[in-house]
């Protein structure tokens, strides 16, 4: 049996897939008719770096447990639902002592949210409220500024700047544009019945400081709310702001989808790859170690039409690229000009390992 000591307390245990994982995954039928509370037993099955393997109900999952235990060991978890993936709730023993659990209301606003995610995995999806541009630029350092100012102030990473921030990393104008301030001085405007003052500056910091305020009276309200009939409330948006910052957490990957400038739709796929993804990529490269990215972008233009571009940058700033029309007329004319595009990127300081066109868009 599982240490008492280290189940003093209920412990969330969410199984680990990582990105690629949970997009080839089969479903986990055992799993999908499970009830919310049942009691389940589990079965350590062996344990590699920091991973423990535990069969439930014939179904292998990997989990990270507060305290590895050894191949063998049973454990008594409770299925507590989908986040997208299953979510156990690890149990003291039977005799064990200890505290009962007690939620703070911040725990139980996520564990609401949590409820309300999807059932499968599906990356959230960034959508800003309008052409990040107003008119086609011709320098790409523009466009490149351009889409990750859209990335930085989205609103996925809002903590993380708030700690830069704090060591004098980050400004707060840049933090009054993400969605988390705007929001919430929208919502304080609303609550006063009248518009708040647009911030100079040096106001920056009392704005800052009200809007963190309505922020936290938001949220409070909405888990007091938590309880019979909350699961029907519809998400305020700071509310699916924050499940959105939830799904990035359990899974490195977004989508952005919008207009770079007037008439010129993107759709912007990042996702992080695993340690050893280019073990299960074989078009990856064999000594590409450690943690890549990967980029797929989908735009329609002018001349070329529909067009996917596949980009990887691996742990040592590599690029690979592979770019797949819709029309396969237009694979030739890509291929003409790629050693043309290849010396392009090079200018611009990217380090290419390979660029490749390909004719069949369904590969």
């Amino acid at each position: 049996m599982y240490p008492a000591l280290a189940l003093s307390r209920i412990v969330a245990i969410q199984p680990v897939l990582d990105a690629i994982e949970r997009d080839q995954a089969a479903p986990h039928p055992a799993f999908d008719n499970l009830p919310v509370g049942q009691a389940l037993t589990g079965l350590v099955k062996g344990v590699s770096k920091g991973i423990t393997l535990v069969d439930i109900e014939g179904q292998t999952v990997a989990m990270r447990l507060p305290q590895p235990p050894a191949a063998g060991d049973t454990l008594r978890l409770r299925f507590a639902g989908h986040a997208p993936q299953p979510v156990f709730l690890l149990e003291n023993p039977e005799g064990s002592t200890g505290e009962a659990p007690q939620l703070s209301q911040a725990a139980r606003l996520l564990s609401d949210l949590v409820q309300r995610l999807p059932a499968r995995p599906t990356p959230p999806t960034v959508t800003p409220p309008g052409p990040l541009l107003g008119q086609p630029v011709v320098h790409p350092a523009e466009l490149a500024l351009a889409l990750r100012t859209a990335l930085v102030r989205s609103g996925l990473f809002y903590e993380s700047h708030l700690a830069d921030w704090a060591v004098g990393q980050d400004s707060l104008e840049g933090l009054m544009q993400e969605p988390q301030n705007r929001l919430a001085v929208a919502d304080a405007a609303r609550q006063a019945g009248a518009a708040l003052p647009s911030a100079a500056p040096h106001e920056a910091a009392p704005v800052a400081a009200r809007t963190a305020e309505a922020a936290a009276a938001s949220l409070a309200g909405a888990t007091g709310a938590a309880g019979e009939g909350a699961a029907a409330k519809a998400l305020t948006p700071l509310h699916a702001l924050l499940a959105q910052q939830l799904q990035v957490l359990e899974s490195p990957q977004f989508v952005w989808r919008g207009e770079v400038w007037p008439g010129q739709p993107l759709e912007w796929q990042i996702r992080q790859e695993p340690e050893d993804g280019h073990a299960r990529n074989p078009a990856a490269p064999a000594d590409a170690g450690g943690t890549g990215w990967e980029s797929q972008l989908r735009l329609t233009l002018p001349r070329l039409g529909a067009l996917t571009v596949h980009i990887r940058l691996d742990a040592n700033q590599a690029f690979s690229i592979r770019m797949v029309p819709e029309q396969p007329e237009v694979a030739p004319l890509l291929q003409q000009n790629q050693a043309r595009l290849a010396s392009q990127l090079a200018g611009a300081g990217c380090s290419v390992q390979s660029l490749t066109v390909q004719r069949d868009a369904g590969a």
